[in-house]
């Protein structure tokens, strides 16, 4: 079923806009995807797939940008929150980060992080350990694992979906 947004038409003018750049900008196109919120690696990877680029690089720099991202994330909260030592401690700024927190006090760090792209990024879940006051190891680890998993389980899905559609079609 098409979507009446035209979002079929978007996908497809990206992947068409970047199967024309050079393979070191399709490259970094992955890494900048997979670097961005809402995107992550579980989109990066697959994009990937579907240019036909080598899935373990694609997973490497879908992963490795999406890691990078939510490190500075990581970060950048750990010392705004060191500098002003506030005593809130559960911001709800929007629903997602409701949803976020209701997953952290029920799950822990490991649940919420791998819960990261349900709850709308990993960076949220990040975002909402960090202010809940759960270790940055602990945060990173598990970050580490999730971006990991849903970016390779994302691309390995489609890649094998693709590959049994061909397999059927002929």
């Amino acid at each position: 079923m098409k979507r009446e947004d035209g979002g079929d038409r978007l996908v497809e003018e990206i992947l068409y806009r970047i199967k024309e750049m050079q393979l070191m900008y399709r490259f970094g196109m992955i890494f900048l995807i997979g670097f961005i919120p809402f995107l992550e690696a579980h989109v990066a990877v697959p994009l990937g797939v579907l240019l036909e680029l080598p899935f373990v690089l694609t997973a490497f720099l879908g992963i490795g940008g999406n890691i990078i991202s939510v490190l500075l994330v990581v970060l950048i909260v750990t010392l705004i929150k060191d500098k002003l030592n506030h005593h809130d401690r559960y911001p709800s700024i929007n629903r997602r980060f409701a949803k976020a927190r209701h997953y952290f006090d029920k799950y822990g760090v490991p649940g919420l992080a791998l819960l990261g792209p349900i709850v709308g990024a990993n960076h949220i879940s990040a975002l909402v350990s960090v202010v809940a006051g759960a270790r940055k190891e602990n945060i990173v680890l598990w970050q580490v694992i999730s971006i990991s998993v849903w970016g390779i389980g994302s691309g390995l899905l489609l890649f094998y979906g693709i590959d049994a559609y061909q397999w059927l079609k002929n």
